[in-house]
């Protein structure tokens, strides 16, 4: 877990956020551009040591070389494999026409697992309750090029895909020039209607100018992008990571007066609601105080030249970690200058964010053009299954909170959350998966009756296991 970091806030035509380190004296640097004309603005401040006490350390694989995946893989033999189904239990639920996320519920299945403990096999019925349905992740793809062959390009390949995978979630943020322009584009509106008949969610591009922005000017882009272009919803680019602005639009205020951040994102969300859209987007590209989540529907919390760690700062699950007691709809991030793709890592990263987008473009021209590897992205995110594993002790109350459950994919890449928690992997991969004990429970056994903490898993559908502990 890092001690220190660096926001460094770039933006360059379109909104891009650069996280590095943070030292005992920090330096914030924020540049905006904005329809060619430059402004720089910085911020030296003294900054306070923060000292944290490290419980554990938590380890990610992020590398992006290319791995050799194929979609889906055959089921090949390991320690536990979900191999027949009474009745399916499936994790994933698309009704909405725009993609909006499935609403949790609990579906109740019995799996035979296929169990190797102690050098003999056994076959053991078990049911498996609560599995929670969570919304599976999908891809935000900013179609930021000015209108042109590129730009219809990539909607024909956006379409495309979308009807390939119709099993994910697509988005497609269209920006003609800074917002929505000044003259109407037929042509815009013919690309919009075709990407909603594919079922792909389309927002238009709205800045906010770090929450400085007067709220009726930001409101009349959302409306004008509504009448023009009958977008679903609305992308609130430059949404600021701290809380309060001041009355001459200082960042970081902390008071008196000012604007309350949280309540002019919110109010923007209401105006839009009010006009039938139904997703706002919020893009910081960089973590936000925990109040900012609700006040949108989705948040870009990570922007940036490299993939982000899973745990310590900047991490998809924030600093010490409190994106995991959030679901993970709030949460989304961009990773550019990328020059292939890890699937393995594109799994991993779909337990904690709803929605991804990972390209090779580079700082400046970062959504020009799709990257090559977004048909292989959305496939990745298509192939997976869900594991939810769930803590009980012998005695069959369940427990959670405190159990850590660690899931390694074949190149290694590990994420970790506590129980209960869903994972995601690609159908028929083989999988570590390991429990912690914790401050006077003890492992006892899995509900295949494997008395192993670690063990490997082949799952190709929806599961759940179940560790058991003793006190």
């Amino acid at each position: 877990m890092g001690v220190a970091h660096i926001f460094m806030f770039l933006e360059r035509r379109k909104h891009e956020i650069i996280n590095t380190v943070r030292d005992r004296w920090f330096q914030e640097i924020y540049v905006r551009r904005n329809n060619g004309s430059h402004i720089f603005l910085l911020v030296l401040g003294s900054g306070v040591l923060i000292a944290i006490i490290v419980i554990a350390a938590y380890s990610t694989g992020t590398q992006l070389s290319n791995s050799t995946v194929n979609l889906p893989s055959t089921a090949s033999s390991s320690s536990v494999s979900a191999c027949t189904c009474a009745s399916q239990a499936t994790s994933y639920t698309t009704t909405s026409s725009i993609d909006s996320q499935a609403t949790s519920s609990d579906t109740t299945s019995s799996i035979n697992f296929q169990a190797t403990s102690s050098g003999s096999t056994q076959s053991i019925d078990i049911s498996t309750q609560n599995i929670v349905q969570q919304p599976r992740t999908g891809i935000i793809v900013p179609i930021f090029a000015d209108y042109s062959g590129s730009q219809l390009s990539q909607v024909n390949e956006v379409i495309q895909t979308k009807l390939a995978y119709s099993s994910v979630p697509m988005i497609a943020v269209m920006n003609p020039s800074g917002g929505p322009g000044i003259s109407y584009n037929p042509n815009i509106l013919s690309e919009v209607k075709n990407m909603q008949k594919a079922n792909v969610t389309v927002l238009g591009y709205v800045p906010t100018v770090w929450g400085t922005r007067n709220i009726t000017s930001v409101e009349a882009d959302i409306l004008t992008f509504h009448d023009w272009y009958q977008v679903n919803g609305t992308y609130l680019d430059q949404m600021p990571n701290w809380e309060y602005n001041g009355p001459q639009g200082q960042w970081y205020y902390a008071g008196p007066g000012g604007t309350y951040i949280p309540s002019y994102f919110s109010t923007l969300t209401n105006y839009a609601e009010s006009l039938g859209m139904t997703f706002v987007f919020g893009n910081s590209g960089a973590d936000v105080p925990q109040n900012f989540v609700g006040t949108v529907t989705t948040i870009g919390i990570f922007e940036n030249a490299f993939a982000p760690s899973f745990f310590g700062d900047p991490s998809l699950t924030g600093i010490g970690g409190w994106h995991l007691n959030q679901n993970k709809s709030n949460f989304a991030f961009f990773s550019y200058d990328l020059s292939s793709l890890n699937p393995y890592y594109v799994v991993a990263a779909s337990d904690y964010v709803s929605y991804m987008f990972l390209t090779n473009g580079t700082f400046g021209d970062s959504y020009i053009v799709l990257p090559p590897y977004f048909n292989q992205m959305v496939a990745t995110l298509a192939s997976t299954v869900s594991i939810t594993v769930h803590s009980e002790i012998l005695n069959g109350a369940q427990i959670g909170g405190d159990f850590a459950t660690t899931i390694t994919q074949p190149d290694g890449t590990t994420s970790e959350g506590y129980t209960p928690f869903t994972f995601e992997v690609i159908s028929g991969s083989v999988v570590t998966i390991s429990a912690e004990s914790f401050t006077g429970y003890v492992f006892d056994h899995w509900s295949d009756g494997s008395t192993s903490p670690v063990m490997n898993v082949t799952a190709t559908q929806a599961m759940t296991l179940i560790s058991f502990y003793r006190v």
